[in-house]
């Protein structure tokens, strides 16, 4: 024998967010832990050195495509 719960005693289900964005405003409230605050130093830590080396690659190829513009300028000659 099978038994049936009625609807009232069913906990609601409970949908994934098929998008990331969340309306509404922030529902943090109070100080950040201090854990929060280390994983947060770390990310922009992070994200520093990561700028720090694209704009390293885009000096870079900046420079080499230059010095073959004026590589292939001397060799036309």
């Amino acid at each position: 024998m099978t038994t049936y719960e009625p609807e009232g005693n069913r906990a609601p289900v409970a949908r994934p967010q098929r998008y990331g964005s969340r309306s509404g405003t922030s529902r943090a409230v109070g100080a950040p832990s201090a854990a929060l605050e280390r994983a947060a130093s770390w990310e922009r830590g992070y994200v520093v050195k990561d700028f720090r080396r694209i704009g390293i690659v885009v000096i870079i190829a900046l420079a080499l495509l230059a010095a073959s513009g004026v590589i292939l300028n001397i060799f036309e000659r």
